[in-house]
This record gives C-alpha cells, sequence and structure tokens, in this order.
C-alpha cells in the first residue's frame, strides 16, 4: 500500500508540476514577439535563464546531499518559480531588464525543480523501478499545459496565463507536501571538495558532453523551430499545439521505458534517438507549413524520452552514493545551463543569418559529435554496463 500510495502522490505530483511549468515556457517566445522583442534581443533575454540555470542546480543539488533530502528543496525552487511565473505573465511590463532578470529567474529555476523532482524519485527505492511510468505523467501535464494556454490565448490576453500557473502550482504544492521525502544513504558531502570524484570520472564527464551537444539540440527546437513556426504563418496557438502533440508523443516510450531499459543497454538506445534528432531537423528544415511543423512532432516519441530515461539512470549508476543529488544536478548544471547559455543567442543569429532552414540543418549536424562521444562513453563505461541494466531489476 505505501509503495503504490508513493507511486501516486508522484503522478500527482509529476502531472501538475509540468503542466505549471508548460503553461508559461510554451508561450514565452510569443510573449516576447507580443512586446516587439526580435532576433538578438530576444535571443538575449532567453540566454538569461542559463546563469541561473548552472547557479540554482549546482547549489541545489549540493545542499540535497549535504542534508540527504529533496522536498524541502523542491518546494523551495518550485515556490519561487510559482511566484515569478505569476508576476511575470500578470502584469504586463515590457522593458528589456526586467524581462530579462524575470525570465532567467523562472526559466533558470524551472530546470532546478525538475531536475529535484527526477532525483526524489531516484532515491526512494519503491518509486525507482517506476521512474519512467511516473515520468509520462509530467509529459502528459505539460501537454494539457500547452494546449490549455494556446486555446485560452486565442480568446484571452497574457494573464491567463498567470491564472493557469497559479491553480496548477497549488496543486503541485499540495502533492509535495504530502509526499515522503528521498531515503539516503549513510554518505554525505561535507566539503565542495568531495566533487573532485565526478571530474575525475571520465564515463561521467562524457556523458555531461554528449548531453550538452543533445540537448543544445532540443533548446534549438525551442527556439529556431518556433521562429520558422511564426515565420510560415503560425501562431500562439500553433506553437502550444506543437508543444502539446510533442509532450503526448513521449508518453507511449515513457510508459514502456523501463522495461526498454531492462531489455537494451540504454547507451544503444541514447545511439538511436540521437541519429533519428538528426533526422528530425532535416525533416523541419523540408516543411513550409505550420500544421506540418506540428506533426513533426511524432519524432519526440523516439529521441526525447528515450534520452532523458536513459541519461538518468546512466549517471544514476557511474556515481557514488553520497554523490547521487549533486552527480545529476551538476550534470544538469552543464547540459542545461550552457545549452541555454549559448543557443538561443546562437539560433538568433544562424537564422537572421542564414535563414531558418539552413540553420535547421546546420542543428541537424549536431547528432554526428554526439554519436562520436556515445561510442566512447561505451568503451570508457565498459563493465558498468550489465550494473545499468540490471538496477531496474531490483
Amino acid at each position: 500500500m505505501k509503495k503504490k500510495s508513493t507511486a501516486v502522490r508522484f503522478n500527482g505530483l509529476f502531472l501538475f508540476s509540468y503542466a505549471a511549468g508548460a503553461i508559461g515556457t510554451t508561450q514565452t517566445i510569443p510573449y516576447l514577439v507580443s512586446m516587439g522583442f526580435e532576433g538578438t534581443q530576444k535571443g538575449i533575454i532567453l540566454s538569461g535563464m542559463a546563469i541561473s540555470t548552472l547557479v540554482t542546480q549546482f547549489l541545489f543539488g549540493y545542499l540535497s546531499d549535504k542534508f540527504k533530502g529533496c522536498r524541502w528543496f523542491f518546494l523551495i525552487s518550485f515556490g519561487v518559480f510559482f511566484i515569478g511565473d505569476v508576476v511575470l505573465f500578470g502584469f504586463r511590463w515590457p522593458q528589456f531588464w526586467y524581462l530579462l532578470a524575470m525570465i532567467s529567474l523562472t526559466g533558470g529555476i524551472a530546470r532546478t525543480w525538475q531536475g529535484l523532482e527526477d532525483t526524489w524519485v531516484l532515491q526512494i527505492d519503491e518509486t525507482k523501478p517506476v521512474y519512467s511510468r511516473i515520468h509520462a505523467w509530467g509529459a502528459f501535464g505539460w501537454a494539457i499545459g500547452s494546449w490549455a494556454a494556446a486555446i485560452l490565448l486565442n480568446w484571452l490576453d497574457f494573464p491567463v496565463i498567470a491564472v493557469l500557473v497559479f491553480l496548477t502550482s497549488c496543486a503541485t504544492l499540495y502533492f509535495a507536501w504530502k509526499q515522503q521525502d528521498a531515503q539516503r544513504a549513510s554518505g554525505k558531502v561535507v566539503k565542495v571538495a568531495d566533487l573532485k570524484e565526478l571530474v575525475k570520472n571520465k564515463a561521467y564527464i562524457l556523458l555531461v558532453l554528449i548531453l550538452l551537444v543533445l540537448f543544445g539540440m532540443g533548446t534549438a527546437d525551442m527556439y529556431i523551430v518556433v521562429d520558422k513556426v511564426m515565420a510560415i504563418g503560425g501562431t500562439s496557438f500553433h506553437v502550444g499545439a506543437k508543444w502539446g502533440l510533442q509532450s503526448l508523443m513521449e508518453i507511449p516510450i515513457l510508459l514502456v521505458g523501463d522495461k526498454l531499459m531492462k531489455k537494451y543497454d540504454p547507451a544503444n538506445l541514447m545511439l538511436g534517438a540521437s541519429v533519428l534528432f538528426g533526422v528530425r531537423f532535416v525533416v523541419y528544415s523540408l516543411i513550409q507549413n505550420p500544421w506540418w511543423m506540428i506533426a513533426a512532432a511524432v519524432f519526440q516519441m523516439v529521441t526525447f524520452p528515450i534520452i532523458i530515461i536513459s541519461s538518468k539512470l546512466m549517471i544514476d549508476e557511474i556515481i557514488p552514493e553520497k554523490l547521487k543529488s549533486s552527480g545529476q544536478m551538476a550534470a544538469m548544471s552543464v547540459y542545461m545551463g550552457l545549452s541555454l547559455l549559448i543557443m538561443p543567442v546562437f539560433c538568433s543569429w544562424l537564422s537572421e543569418a542564414i535563414g531558418c532552414d539552413p540553420a535547421l540543418l546546420v542543428v541537424a549536424g549536431f547528432a554526428v559529435p554526439a554519436i562520436v562521444l556515445i561510442l566512447m562513453f561505451k568503451k570508457a563505461r565498459g563493465p558498468l554496463q550489465k550494473k545499468s541494466q540490471n538496477s531496474l531489476r531490483r
């Protein structure tokens, strides 16, 4: 009964938290465009969230290991996100520095509570084996949030986003408050110097580099692809529908992800997903209709959910027990933070310089270094392969 109730609470937590995250995130670019921000200026605003991502993920991961828990740090980070998003969309103020500060705060801290949420599930014995299925509720929540925002914006203005975030965030905080905290081993991080173990781990460093490249492609999907949707006649509705369909496409793989990770080497699954990620951007470059851009979201089924599940499990298996939170969050701070820092400005500059379609082909080429790094990781990891596959059987 305890196992079931814990999983059910996590299902609710992921459903409502990801709905809250999607509502504002998927409409950030249309929101900026509605206030007249375009090109590089828009890219700078969006890149600002990288700094808070780098700082907060590293800090919260370290503190989570030091105090051997995730619950309170999730509540704090999600609370900051919740208040920031309500203020951002509830009080329209088209000032560059204000928008830079608010989007940096809410965008960065959103990645932090998502990372803490994942780590929280993986550190509880009864929910780690069903992590993939729990994450499916997050994908469902993201789809609901995306579509709700897109549909309501057809009739109402952007303050409706603040109302939706408020309602879904209250539900999130309820489930988080009721959930048990992570069950940690006796190991404890006392000094930042303990994190040197991560730096000395070759497989860990290679995996972070792989994810940096792949999340760079994912970030380009947030910017160049959205810019193209708007450029070929799309609206905020098309953008929201694209995000919503992408999230729904994740659910089938997430529901069977635990079985996939048992049957196949997660590194091989990530390799296949990387190839298809490159193909996905080639297809994006060929489409000239916003509805077909939405339809291309079907590629999400065989790319991002596989990358997410396999990366979390692979990181969890190659780091020591006492650094479970720090290892996950430090990796996220690097591959998410740097991709958010570099890609928005790079994507805006590239699109302006050569056009959206050639820019999408450039991003498709990122799959090549990702594939090479995965092959290097497989060699460096060696005997960890069996350990990674067997972890879900416990």
